[in-house]
């Protein structure tokens, strides 16, 4: 793990940058799964109080990449396969209902918006940007989700962004590499665009489980480790996982 080193934020009141910078920190791996977060370093190197921190960390709570335990503190999710396999599972019924929603919605604006999200995560592959890939993908497949009109999905689909990008940036750190080869969204984009909706549908599934095997394979060798771990710690003297620094 890198050192952890928070850039200072001006403006005390930005909420929205200190959860930005405390989400990037979790996906590009500075924050690990299972890490407990040091409030004052933290505030310390972002310069600003602990009230707006603590704001931004229970938005993230909310969001469920982040859980508060009491008396003991607020620590980065840990990730089980379980936790990986639900969250797919529920992302393939949620986009086959939000494209047959959306169906019927599409016109010009849908196309054109599709093309300028896809437009984004194109310049983020040649950019080599690994957050913003996973950003931008999200946000072209949760376009779907947004024009479904359907508020109950699209609260649903926002609460799982949160966990599905901290899974692709697991997944890509296990692949070691910045970012895919090419993009692979032009048949998702296509398709979307055509006639045929049970094509799209069907399209969308498999989108969705690529590589999904190689990321469960991952997860497993965490907490095999993790449970390596706990049983070298019984073992031996009592050893926390340590804090951000």
């Amino acid at each position: 793990m890198g050192k952890l080193d928070f850039a200072p934020i001006a403006d005390t009141t930005r909420r929205a940058e200190i959860v930005a910078l405390l989400r990037r920190a979790i996906l590009t791996g500075q924050l690990e799964p299972g890490q407990k977060l040091n409030e004052l370093r933290i505030a310390e190197q972002m310069r600003v109080s602990r009230a707006p921190l603590r704001e931004a960390m229970r938005e993230l709570v909310q969001e469920g990449i982040l859980t508060s335990i009491p008396y003991a503190g607020t620590f980065v999710i840990d990730v089980t396969a379980k936790d990986i396999d639900d969250a797919y599972s529920l992302n393939k019924v949620l986009d086959e209902f939000a494209i047959e929603l959306t169906w019927p919605l599409r016109d010009q604006r849908f196309f054109d918006e599709l093309d300028r999200r896809h437009e984004a995560v194109k310049q983020a592959t040649r950019d080599r940007d690994t957050t913003r890939q996973i950003e931008t993908a999200l946000q072209l497949h949760g376009l779907i989700h947004e024009w479904a009109d359907n508020s109950v999905l699209l609260e649903t689909w926002q609460r799982l962004t949160s966990r599905l990008q901290m899974y692709f940036a697991l997944h890509q750190r296990a692949r070691k590499e910045p970012v895919p080869d090419e993009d692979i969204h032009e048949t998702y984009v296509r398709l979307l665009k055509g006639a045929d909706m049970r094509a799209a549908q069907s399209h969308a599934r498999e989108h969705i489980g690529l590589d999904f095997e190689e990321l469960l394979a991952y997860a497993r060798s965490l907490e095999q480790r993790d449970s390596k771990g706990a049983k070298a710690d019984r073992a031996g003297p009592t050893r926390n996982r340590p804090e951000a620094s």
